[in-house]
């Protein structure tokens, strides 16, 4: 909505990778041969949490959370994060989606033309020049 005007235009999406904003890490359960290995999180992030949510504010940017299933995030970890920063007031987040693979994940880029990067801690160069760097944000 610009100028009162009401429009069907969607809104400029960043996409966060979930390891950018929780502070993480991957766990060896179980015995012997029923070991499997699971993701622990242990904390947020909350300085690149309050600079997300300032940047998404000030542009009027929409902002996913992701997570990728092949490095261990689950949908339940992406929603327990979403609820948690909800009761807090303070999520910078409209949306949160799992996907299988870093692949799946870039063949999507192309066909969202309302996207306009991916924020990741230290792996901008994987996303080509959608990638930003959260420092960079």
């Amino acid at each position: 909505m610009k100028g009162g005007d009401i429009s069907n235009e969607t809104s400029p999406r960043i996409i966060v990778l979930a390891e950018a904003v929780v502070k993480s890490e991957l766990v060896e359960e179980g015995v012997w041969l029923n070991k499997k290995t699971v993701r622990k999180i242990s904390s947020l992030n909350n300085l690149a949490l309050s600079r997300l949510w300032l940047v998404s504010n000030r542009y009027g940017l929409s902002v996913e959370l992701a997570g990728l299933a092949s490095e261990g995030w689950t949908q339940e970890h992406l929603d327990n994060i979403m609820d948690k920063l909800e009761r807090r007031g303070g999520n910078p987040f409209n949306y949160a989606e799992l996907y299988d693979t870093l692949e799946e994940f870039r063949n999507e880029f192309p066909y969202r033309p309302n996207l306009k990067g991916v924020v990741s801690d230290g792996k901008s160069l994987l996303f080509g020049s959608w990638g930003i760097d959260l420092d960079n944000l």
